[in-house]
């Protein structure tokens, strides 16, 4: 590697004699708070309405007469635009200014609210979906291009937490927007309502960032875009129907199998295009996203963390508002406040986490705070029984934030810094992309775990069945997601034992 990575040690040690007296160049400039500010808050909409229309769906399957596996696609679609448009950002970064990409975010995130708040039927509901993705597609890496080229390197950690807990907060308030919010001005002023809070990350956005190098006129690959779309809504498809082929053999119905094959061509197809987009990219002067980023054996092991970090919160997100309310008939407002504590703890923590890391370095702070997002899911396999209070999820939740808030954008973070400079937007978009596509994933495994649990029972026909079914289902998620993250625990420490070796 061309940069040799400190030990924890020695970045501790630096870190400490850094704080004894900062200079001038290593202060935090006001307008780059601000700037951070305003593609945070478009960010963080943006990545609010994916968790909130969940909550949202049993209002819109009645008023638009619409099923479970349609409606989903409000926010499983949203997922796979931003998932897809969000690898432009190295493009992006290289071509326009980042007032230029950040003017075009916002119209298409205002443009798809207002569509929302307006919509008269699912189709149209959906095109606003996609606007909303492909603004937030655009405002998610620019948030941390703007921290990374900007920044001073000793507050780097801090302002990269302030940046990621728009990431880890965002989807996790949104159930409890989404549950109080529908019950009390009805979904579509959900929408509208954060258009005025658009208009002010435009103005304060378009005030305070600033370009600190010039454009390029670099080419655009149209054909590795479309194998990169190919790839990945193969793959979330391929998912959907590997479920829907278990819901049918569970409950023995006679497609099963043409549906297995269905989502088995579809994971071949997907793997296809994505082993050709590597190709493509690896044998282009300038790909899309330089996939030499990967070759450091640390940065891929702390970005498979993240990701599957970030899928474990998604499905969270998806999890125990349905949990709540179709196993223990709680109300959408109950649902929506389980959610709430953990969340604010995390928004608090999310920026300590990135202070103890400047402090003392990536690996104590991220495995410590791992572990205990670890000991709140086991919380939740333990407490969540039939005989208990729906508020043991909340326990439960509450333990995973205040891990998950500290440990994620660490990880982030630790990844980043192995990298050179000049491969930090790959990098960035790397994460991102990534980051959006484990979150459809998490979903769409979440409503695989209750659909297949949930098979051959009927809510309106036999309601406690139903519910008893729904719980079983819920304990075998928890069991999913407490795997994933044992996963992610393991790679951040392989991760740290290459770093070591560099």
């Amino acid at each position: 590697m061309p940069n040799r990575v400190r030990s924890d040690s020695s970045t501790s040690s630096s870190n400490a004699q850094t704080s004894v007296a900062q200079p001038a160049s290593e202060r935090v400039d006001p307008k780059l708070l601000l700037a951070i500010v305003a593609t945070g808050l478009m960010a963080f909409i943006g990545i609010l309405t994916e968790t909130m229309t969940n909550v949202l769906f049993p209002t819109l399957m009645e008023e638009f007469h619409i099923g479970t596996a349609m409606v989903q696609w409000l926010t499983t679609g949203y997922l796979l635009v931003v998932s897809i448009v969000t690898p432009l950002s190295s493009y992006l970064n290289h071509r326009f200014t980042l007032k230029t990409s950040f003017i075009a975010a916002v119209v298409l995130c205002i443009a798809g609210l207002l569509l929302a708040s307006l919509a008269v039927n699912f189709p149209m509901l959906m095109i606003a979906r996609i606007l909303q993705g492909a603004g937030t597609g655009v405002a998610l890496p620019l948030m941390f291009n703007i921290i990374l080229e900007q920044s001073p390197r000793s507050r780097l950690g801090l302002l990269m937490g302030v940046g990621n807990m728009v990431c880890a907060i965002a989807p996790a308030l949104g159930p409890t927007v989404g549950g109080v919010g529908v019950a009390a001005i009805g979904w579509r002023w959900m929408f509208a309502i954060l258009i005025p809070f658009l208009v002010i990350a435009g103005i304060v956005g378009t005030m305070t960032i600033r370009q600190p190098r010039p454009t390029e006129h670099v080419h655009f690959h149209w054909a590795q875009l479309i194998l990169l779309i190919a790839g990945f809504v193969a793959f979330v498809f391929a998912l959907d129907r590997f479920g829907s082929a278990i819901t049918a053999l569970t409950a023995n119905e006679h497609n099963a199998i043409g549906t297995l094959l269905l989502a088995i061509g579809l994971l071949v197809v997907s793997v296809a295009a994505l082993v050709w987009f590597a190709v493509a990219s690896k044998r282009s002067s300038d790909p899309l996203i330089h996939m030499g980023v990967l070759r450091s054996v640390p940065f891929r092991w702390h970005l498979l963390a993240y990701v599957m970090l970030e899928g474990v919160t998604i499905g969270f997100g998806y999890l125990i508002p349905n949990l709540s309310q179709l196993g223990f008939g709680a109300t959408s407002t109950v649902a929506g406040l389980l959610i709430l504590p953990g969340a604010l703890l995390g928004a608090v923590l999310a920026p300590v986490g990135g202070a103890l890391l400047d402090r003392f370095g990536p690996m104590r702070p991220i495995l410590s705070t791992m572990a205990l997002a670890i000991v709140g899911i086991l919380l939740m396999l333990l407490l969540v029984r039939p005989s208990a209070s729906v508020w043991m999820i909340c326990v439960g939740y509450i333990a995973y934030m205040v891990g998950f808030s500290m440990a994620y954008p660490n990880t982030m973070t630790a990844g980043m810094s192995v990298i050179p400079a000049s491969m930090q937007p790959d990098g960035n978009a790397m994460f991102s992309t990534f980051q959006q596509l484990a979150g459809a994933v998490g979903t769409t495994v979440m409503s695989i775990c209750l659909g297949v649990a949930q098979a051959g029972r009927s809510i309106t026909a036999d309601k406690a069945a139903f519910a008893a079914a729904t719980q079983r289902g819920g304990h075998v998620a928890f069991s999913v997601l407490l795997v994933v993250l044992l996963g992610a625990f393991l790679a951040n420490i392989r991760a740290f034992a290459a770093r070591r070796t560099a």
